[in-house]
């Protein structure tokens, strides 16, 4: 009887070590970390060289204990991915140093899990680009030079600015530029000149110093400039020479003006619209929030720039490096390029036009 009933038992016993065993393994398992995806993905194809690389783990890897690296299959040349850092969502992040000519490649990567256990993986991906394409042509760290006229709206200039300098020293370096050195008023349409603060720009059109992004703010004093033959001057000669040119609200207007805008879809302050589109020829959209045309990326009114200028760096240090930047800032990127809500104002401004021209003619000639 003892022995007909100790059976069942022996099983259950059996059964539940068996599944403990299981657990145990699972637990094991667990604490191990593994790569679950990358960005490039494993065997995919680029159509450009990449500028930051992304990977995504089971658990959260050690930064402090990684190491990541780009290697030409079959070669010895080697490219070396800076600034590893971690998004918060169990990955690591880093940014690629030069550019990869077509060829296979490897990701080579290498940290620690929660358990202190080294890894290290390979992701293989190659480089091809499509016939006629090529990179932006620079080498980091990314000049980009911000211009300054007296009446340039505040958030046209700073919201980028804020945006590329969170990139870094070792990716950006961002130079404010006038007509002369010293400083500049910036203010809104609504606001009192002589209240407004004022910033210093260390170089002139003269000795500004060589760049591959160039950007134009929008305000009051976009009216004025138009007519500154030093300006226009100015714009005729440096767009030739960058990789991109950039403006934010009446900034276009400027760039219009200057007749770079010829066959390039672009877009500005919706309020004014139609004193953009009275400046010079573009192919003007009305509803966008900024627009990619080309090397030129010209955005809606004052905070549209902040966007804009996440687009920028997306397009030299990929989508990731630009969201990691947002984030790093508190701010909720809009990426959807077309979404305007602010197109229903469109040129409700226009009646104003004649008062701000003399306000902005006043505020060149107390400058002067």
């Amino acid at each position: 009887m003892n022995k007909l009933m100790n059976e069942p038992v022996k099983k259950g016993i059996g059964t539940l070590l068996c599944v403990l065993s299981l657990l145990s393994g699972v637990t094991t398992r667990a604490s191990e970390l593994v790569l679950d995806r990358a960005q490039p993905s494993r065997d995919s194809t680029l159509l450009k060289s990449p500028r930051s690389v992304r990977l995504f783990f089971s658990q959260l890897p050690s930064v402090a204990d990684a190491a990541l690296s780009i290697v030409a299959t079959g070669g010895d040349k080697s490219f070396a991915v800076t600034s590893v850092h971690t998004m918060g969502e169990n990955d690591l992040m880093g940014f690629v140093e030069g550019t990869l000519p077509d060829g296979e490649y490897q990701l080579r990567w290498r940290t620690a899990g929660e358990e202190g256990n080294s890894v290290s993986g390979v992701v293989p991906f190659r480089v091809k680009r499509a016939a006629g394409q090529r990179d932006d042509q620079w080498e980091p760290p990314l000049d980009i030079g911000i211009v300054l006229y007296p009446g340039a709206e505040p958030l046209d200039v700073f919201g980028p600015l804020e945006m590329w300098m969170n990139a870094g020293p070792d990716r950006v370096r961002v130079h404010l530029i006038a007509e002369q050195p010293g400083p500049v008023i910036l203010t809104t349409t609504s606001y009192p000149p002589e209240l407004a603060p004022q910033v210093v720009a260390p170089y002139s059109f003269e000795d500004a110093p060589a760049l591959d992004v160039l950007m134009v703010p929008g305000g009051l004093g976009t009216m004025a400039e138009v007519d500154n033959p030093a300006m226009i001057r100015f714009l005729k000669d440096r767009v030739p020479t960058v990789a991109v040119a950039t403006s934010v609200c009446t900034g276009s207007a400027l760039y219009a003006k200057a007749g770079v805008l010829e066959g390039v879809k672009a877009t500005g302050n919706k309020v004014f619209f139609d004193y953009l589109v009275s400046q010079g020829s573009a192919d003007w959209v009305e509803e966008a929030r900024w627009v990619e045309s080309g090397r030129f990326f010209t955005s809606s009114g004052v905070s549209a720039g902040i966007d804009m200028s996440l687009a920028v760096l997306a397009r030299f240090f990929g989508v990731e490096g630009a969201r990691m930047v947002a984030a790093s800032a508190e701010y909720d990127w809009q990426e959807d390029a077309s979404r305007d809500p602010f197109v229903r104002y469109l040129n409700a401004g226009m009646p104003y036009v004649p008062a701000l021209q003399e306000r902005a003619r006043e505020l060149k000639e107390a400058e002067e």
